[in-house]
């Protein structure tokens, strides 16, 4: 359900919406009783259903609730209301480090405080065994006038014994900019991949970029995070004293014995780096590109997010220049601290060094072949918890898994992707013309994949399935004859068109891969909030995507899978495409004359005719050349797929293909 002001929940009056963020919303709420804001963070209504999320957000509460500390956000009660469970926490008002430094107000000497603050929330939280794994400059919540630093979000923060679990998948969890190499290659991770974090985040926060930013996306950042050496940050801003240098180089050595081996450390090192600093270089860093910025009186805008929630865009541009000291951080955002924990490993032998660098060139391969940033899941079988019989409700019924499906058959557009994410590999699998797209090919091991492009019963029988799963549109008769090759699941019962979010999670039940469905989707939320804080000029401005083919032009619609990318990236999408005819439609045709009756700032031209290539406007009718916006023209076979048939592994190439054209032309 969605709350708007002046609902009650559990006693709780709703004041505002605070955020939206992979697993709900947050709002600022009115206490009951006590004269005060609160932040409650309420899990949507679909996950509050799926008890392996409700367990997650229970652990989400327990594990801050067991955390006390000034620079670490109070939990102060759970709870569920009307089906949906809930967690009430401290409110704080203020701004996030990224933000301050996008708006040009991060000095060397702010910038060396907030990373002291954080290091005192880190070495807490180490203390009582528990890692963060996503410590970056969006996760650091300023009070007015830095009076606090709050170190943020739970949605990832494990405790040890789940760690030494979980890095068996390989999962990576922390954003890709700020994660260290064992997280990226899977090895176990302890305290110091932490510090590692803070050491990629001062670095961010001196020079206005991210560690390793440059074009090739997630996954070239990725690559050199395992093999490069670490940035220097006076190449970026030559007036850095510097000392700076040498504290990053060690906050972001690859061996984690050669780190510091405590965030207080790294903050210490960096407070006697900050002593070489002249008054020639005490001034804000701005990202590349801005124009100097300081402000003589704070903002009109506030924004606010309480402990918890994912930020959302900022539409705040860099400010003016102005002769003035910075103000305080603009009062009015928040969100929650999260953390997780650690066993110290050994000092690694030169021996074992050469293994992890040979290693960590392989993870490189693997990780530009696939087009991501993250590492494929699955690892070994054998260490998979035994198969649980279930019954699942469909469309067309009941079935009955009570075995471990050995080869699976995924028929509807999407269905692939979803499995091949969740590292389960296909027996046969359907695709438009017959050809896998490059991202689904990447995690394909199997050479005795079947890949079709007619999903008819007879064809898929030739790979012999024991199980076929089709979240498609399809009639009973499909569904008759499916059933009779192999036990056969369609969409939920109930459920209508599904975004593929909701796929993934339906597949993931299917195959039971709960966990492994919930990290991919943080996964996509932590990479898309790194896009949203690297291209602020996406926010907020409004966008089309028209498809052209051989047979027509049309728009999509705002339910398309297209739309909300492009919404996740910040863009507005009009509302006037809403839902025209409703359930599975996600584009409507449009007459030639219409194009551009409706003007945006943005148009994004996804082009599979005959005269697609190279990006031109060679065979596109005059309205397109009259568009007076920024036009993106489209037509990669792949990158047209991954728009059309949206999915995890899709949303990760776009995220390293799309992103690139969008950020050239919209400025």
């Amino acid at each position: 359900m969605a709350l708007t002001a002046g609902d009650v929940v559990a006693g709780y009056t709703v004041e505002a919406v605070l955020g939206h963020g992979g697993m709900g919303t947050v709002y600022r709420v009115r206490h009951p009783a006590l004269p005060r804001s609160d932040a409650l963070k309420v899990l949507s209504e679909q996950l509050s259903q799926d008890s392996h999320f409700r367990a997650r957000f229970a652990r989400e509460a327990e594990l801050a609730a067991t955390l006390d500390h000034p620079n670490i956000v109070t939990v102060y009660n759970r709870g569920e209301s009307d089906g949906q469970v809930w967690i009430a926490m401290q409110y704080v008002a203020g701004s996030d480090a990224d933000k301050e430094l996008i708006a040009g107000r991060m000095s060397p000497q702010r910038a060396v405080h907030v990373i002291g603050e954080v290091a005192k929330a880190l070495e807490y939280a180490h203390r009582k065994g528990v890692l963060h794994r996503d410590v970056k400059p969006a996760n650091f919540l300023l009070a007015p006038d830095d009076e606090r630093v709050f170190l943020a979000d739970f949605g990832i923060a494990r405790a040890l014994d789940e760690v030494a679990g979980m890095t068996q998948t390989g999962m990576v969890m922390a954003s890709i900019a700020y994660a260290s190499p064992e997280s990226l290659t899977g090895e176990p991770v302890d305290h110091r991949s932490d510090v590692y974090s803070l050491g990629c985040s001062l670095y961010r926060l001196l020079t206005g970029q991210a560690p390793y930013a440059r074009s090739g996306g997630m996954a070239a950042a990725a690559a050199a995070h395992l093999v490069e050496p670490p940035p220097r940050a006076t190449d970026i801003v030559a007036s850095l004293p510097a000392a700076f240098d040498a504290v990053i180089a060690t906050a972001m050595a690859k061996d984690p014995a050669q780190r510091y081996q405590s965030a207080p450390e790294l903050a210490h090192a960096a407070a006697r780096a900050l002593d070489e600093t002249t008054d020639a270089h005490r001034h804000a860093v701005r990202p590349p590109g801005a124009p100097p910025a300081a402000w003589t009186t704070p903002p009109a805008a506030q924004q606010s997010y309480p402990a918890g929630a994912e930020t959302a865009p900022s539409t705040r541009q860099p400010a003016p220049p102005s002769s003035g000291p910075p103000p305080p951080p603009s009062a009015d955002q928040s969100m929650a601290a999260a953390f997780t924990d650690f066993t110290p490993t050994p000092a690694r032998t030169p021996r074992r060094r050469r293994l992890l660098v040979a290693a960590a060139a392989a993870a490189v391969v693997v990780l530009v072949a696939a087009v991501v940033g993250f590492v494929t899941l699955g690892g070994d079988s054998d260490s998979a918890p035994p198969f649980r019989a279930q019954t699942l409700a469909h469309e067309f019924g009941q079935t009955e898994l009570t075995a471990a499906p050995n080869a699976v058959a995924a028929l509807g557009l999407g269905d692939g992707d979803a499995v091949l994410s969740l590292g389960v590999q296909l027996a046969a699998v359907y695709a438009a013309g017959g050809a896998l797209p490059s991202w689904e090919q990447a995690l394909v091991t199997n050479q005795n994949l079947r890949v079709l492009a007619d999903a008819a019963a007879p064809a898929v029988a030739a790979a012999n399935p024991d199980l076929i799963i089709d979240t498609g549109v399809i009639n009973a008769a499909t569904y008759s004859a499916l059933q009779a090759v192999a036990p056969t699941i369609t969409r939920p019962s109930g459920a209508g068109a599904l975004t593929w979010q909701a796929r993934l999670q339906w597949i993931a039940r299917i195959l039971e891969r709960d966990d492994d469905a919930s990290r991919l989707l943080d996964n996509t939320s932590s990479a898309l909030a790194d896009l949203r804080t690297q291209h602020p000029a996406f926010s907020g401005k409004s966008i089309r995507v028209v498809y052209v083919t051989d047979t027509g032009i049309s728009v999509a619609l705002a339910q398309s899978g297209a739309a909300r990318y492009l919404e996740e990236l910040g863009f507005r999408y009009p509302s006037d495409l809403g839902a025209a005819g409703g359930g599975d439609q996600t584009e409507q045709t449009i007459p030639e004359a219409l194009l551009n009756d409706a003007p945006t700032d943005v148009r994004l031209i996804v082009r599979s005719d005959r005269g697609a290539g190279n990006g031109s406007y060679n065979g596109l009718p005059q309205p397109f050349s009259a568009f007076r916006g920024a036009t993106i023209i489209v037509d990669d076979p792949d990158t047209v797929t991954a728009l059309r048939v949206p999915g995890y592994a899709a949303t990760q190439y776009l995220n390293t293909t799309l992103v690139d054209q969008l950020a050239r032309q919209v400025r």
